[in-house]
């Protein structure tokens, strides 16, 4: 059964967290901790095997609480107490930070992979033919092949079957490399854009993490992925020079001078005007 209690956050070792801190968030949960208090407890855990020096707690899941409770000076803090070792702890902090929807899309890729890497090391790799080395008592544990393994996932993060296999095809797919280098772009909590960059095959994704180095805006490096844009063929280039003098035609004066200054021609003579009526004359 779980401890509560209010202990100080010196007593607390934080360790290395699944995702990294984002400082402009902490500061809004440091807002909202100040005027409302703590509402949700951090989970921690007692370090096993206690040095010298060493603190007696764990951090399991609630790092962006207890930095922000750090933020606005408190010394201590509210935490229930689990009991679990290094691999549950990992278990619980992705629970929970699924569950309270914290995540952006590239951070629940990540989190989701690493549950289920997690529960392979529980309970074996899954395989076509399933979990031969779980015992039975661990039935309700065991990855079974396809879509039952997708099924325990979800019910045990309390995400739907969408968010799952967009979640997978991301974490599956992504190269450690440009999964790193989208950190602080506006491409992680873009979706779609993380779903188009894990189709890239690795050579190209190392070569995109390469270019958001540079600069990290996405949108020229997505434009860049699609190659550069075919010129129109030579019937093409007809059609649409008829089209732009047979507009040009229809103009009036106004439109017309309009048009010459946008393109730079601004014409007070009135000869461009001119010799763009000789062209409609000559392509009829």
């Amino acid at each position: 059964m779980a401890d509560f209690l209010r202990t100080p956050i010196a007593k607390i070792h934080i360790g290395e967290r699944l995702r990294p801190i984002d400082q402009a968030y902490v500061e809004v949960i440091a807002a909202s901790m100040s005027q409302r208090g703590q509402i949700s407890p951090i989970m921690i855990r007692k370090t096993p095997a206690k040095g010298k020096g060493a603190t007696p707690y764990t951090l399991v899941a609630g790092g962006y609480r207890i930095t922000a409770a750090t933020l606005l000076g408190w010394t201590e803090i509210d935490a229930i107490v689990v009991e679990a070792d290094g691999l549950e702890a990992q278990l619980l902090e992705i629970s929970e930070n699924l569950y309270r929807n914290e995540l952006n899309p590239l951070d629940r890729a990540i989190f989701v992979m690493k549950y289920r890497e997690l529960w392979e090391e529980q309970h074996g790799k899954i395989t076509a033919g399933g979990d031969q080395k779980s015992k039975p008592h661990d039935a309700d544990l065991i990855f079974a092949p396809g879509r039952e393994v997708a099924k325990q996932v979800q019910e045990r993060l309390g995400i739907s079957s969408d968010k799952y296999e967009r979640a997978v095809r991301i974490g599956r797919n992504m190269h450690p490399t440009l999964r790193q280098a989208l950190r602080g772009t506006e491409a992680e909590h873009d979706q779609s854009k993380l779903l188009k960059l894990a189709k890239l095959p690795a050579d190209e994704q190392v070569k995109v993490a390469a270019a958001l180095k540079e600069n990290p805006d996405i949108k020229p490096v997505l434009q860049w992925l699609k190659g550069p844009v075919a010129a129109p063929a030579a019937a093409d280039q007809a059609k649409i020079l008829k089209t732009l003098t047979e507009a040009w035609e229809d103009a009036d004066e106004d439109t017309r001078s309009q048009f010459l200054e946008h393109i730079g021609l601004a014409d007070p003579s009135g000869e461009m005007a001119a010799l763009m009526t000789s062209i409609r004359s000559e392509a009829a």
